[in-house]
């Protein structure tokens, strides 16, 4: 007997291809997007959507279809994006990827239907799709269209309406997924919804680009460092979009996600990489490929110097704030000494050297406080003039071998003179383990990591206060080394006077 060949034939069934669909977009929000996708591959400038209880419809002025295309639409996994991966009009690389979205539709809600024109071709149709009509013969996979007459006074485009939401859209929510998902801030494509246009949201900050070639294309984008207040500063918000075809899949921290470096949490931003495969989904990028690891490997490198800014940035910002409190510090110690002329003794200083303070007087009792100068830390040759102060100095004393931990590279240097007191202080970053203050060749040092003052530079006026109790301290601490009765005294002393006339700290 002989053999025999048969035939079977493969099915797939519509419940199927609802499901697939479901997955690929799971939420209206996630369809709306793919529209609007649509709309931009083809050479949409303008796309008005309207959001309304139960119903939203999505309208272009793009380039429309013709039959050829509307066949093309319902071709399930289509190939067509990926031939044509360039629009014909405006150049776009397209976006759209795979076609299944409007059967997911069915999912989502009970009818929608498509309205286009397209004056290539002097087409003019109507689609209807009905989840009742679709699910009811799963043997018919036709849709029924309407050839309308075509309407000269309307340019091409296309209408899609989607009625009976199973769930209701705020417009509020549409806005977001647009402003967060697609590619705004174009002069050839702008998006409005109910009327209002979506416009991207300015991140105030600094901005650093990306540009980085790898073997599988380019990189180009951009990092911010965003402007926040630290109370505000939220992990949840950080990250960089990362954009296939300028669609935005997902966002990361390359891998300082777990990192308590500075800055981490101020990182905004978005780069494009076309070359990065995506996930069924379209909400993740394949991490398991030598794409998405180079670049991985690329963007932690740079921003690990974005957070080296970031670090040398608030080092500047705490410095120039420590050298306003350090001078208005001083301006209160010098108050303290204009009210007590005789507690010193000696000649004045003729003429006075550096800058005057502020309530600084033009009698021959006043004082002066010189300009900050910013140092390399940890270097006492570089002080104003290699100057010392010997008033400081009592004799026979030895600097203290100081357990130096650079935080920074810069001190704050201010000199305040006073008669025959030259007062040198300066204030550095020596790690939290470290004193709060101590006296060293004459020079009284402030660390400024010392946990104390951090809590207390949360508050600018106390800060001052407490910076101008230190200096009384060293200084009372200097005149009276062996009577702390004496030196509690002065100290009491001189912070009275400093602040008699303040009203609040």
């Amino acid at each position: 007997m002989e053999s025999e060949t048969k035939y079977i034939p493969v099915v797939f069934d519509k419940s199927h291809l609802l499901t697939i669909g479901e997955r690929l977009y799971s939420t209206s929000l996630d369809l709306i997007r793919e529209l609007i996708s649509n709309a931009y591959d083809a050479d949409a400038t303008m796309i008005k959507v309207t959001v309304q209880p139960g119903n939203i419809a999505v309208e272009d002025n793009g380039s429309g279809m013709g039959e050829e295309q509307l066949r093309q639409y319902f071709t399930i996994g289509s190939q067509e994006k990926r031939i044509h991966d360039v629009s014909p009009k405006l150049g776009r690389k397209r976006i759209g990827e795979f076609g299944i979205g409007k059967f997911s539709v069915l999912t989502l809600a009970e009818r929608f239907s498509i309205e286009t024109q397209r004056a290539e071709t002097q087409f003019h149709a109507r689609l209807v799709f009905d989840a009742a009509e679709w699910t009811r013969d799963p043997h018919n996979w036709r849709v029924p269209c309407d050839v309308l007459p075509f309407d000269a006074s309307h340019v091409s485009g296309t209408r899609i309406t989607i009625t009976k939401l199973k769930r209701s859209l705020e417009p509020s929510q549409v806005v977001r997924v647009i402003r967060e998902r697609l590619p705004l801030g174009r002069e050839d494509f702008r998006i409005f919804v109910n009327s209002g246009e979506v416009m991207t949201t300015s991140i105030p900050g600094k901005r650093f680009p990306v540009h980085f070639e790898t073997p599988f294309g380019a990189v180009d984008g951009e990092v911010i460092l965003a402007a926040i207040p630290a109370a505000r500063e939220n992990m949840a918000d950080a990250g960089i979009i990362i954009r296939v075809k300028q669609i935005a899949v997902t966002k990361s921290l390359f891998g300082y996600d777990t990192s308590h470096t500075f800055g981490v949490a101020r990182l905004r931003g978005s780069i494009n990489a076309d070359f990065l495969p995506i996930t069924s989904s379209r909400d993740n990028i394949i991490q398991d490929t030598e794409e998405y690891k180079f670049v991985c490997e690329q963007m932690r490198n740079f921003l690990r110097g974005v957070l080296r800014e970031a670090k040398n940035l608030m080092y500047q910002k705490e410095n120039n704030r420590a050298s306003e409190v350090l001078r208005d510090a001083l301006d209160r110690i010098g108050r303290a000494f204009k009210k007590n002329p005789d507690m010193w003794g000696g000649p004045t200083i003729d003429p006075p050297l550096g800058e005057s303070a502020r309530g600084f007087g033009k009698s021959e009792e006043g004082y002066n406080i010189s300009k900050a100068q910013f140092v390399d830390a940890g270097i006492l040759s570089q002080l104003p003039n290699n100057e010392l102060s010997p008033s400081l100095m009592s004799p026979g004393t030895k600097p203290l071998l100081r357990r130096h931990a650079v935080l920074a590279n810069k001190a704050i240097i201010r000199r305040m003179n006073f008669r025959n007191l030259g007062l040198i202080c300066r204030m550095e970053r020596y790690g939290n383990g470290y004193p709060l203050s101590f006296r060293e060749q004459g020079i009284i040092f402030v660390n400024i990591d010392h946990p104390l003052y951090r809590k207390q530079a949360e508050n600018p006026a106390l800060t001052i206060f407490f910076v101008s109790s230190l200096l009384a301290k060293e200084i009372a601490l200097e005149k009276h080394p062996h009577d702390a009765v004496e030196a509690y005294a002065l100290q009491y002393k001189l912070l009275t006077d400093a602040f008699k006339d303040a009203r609040t700290l």
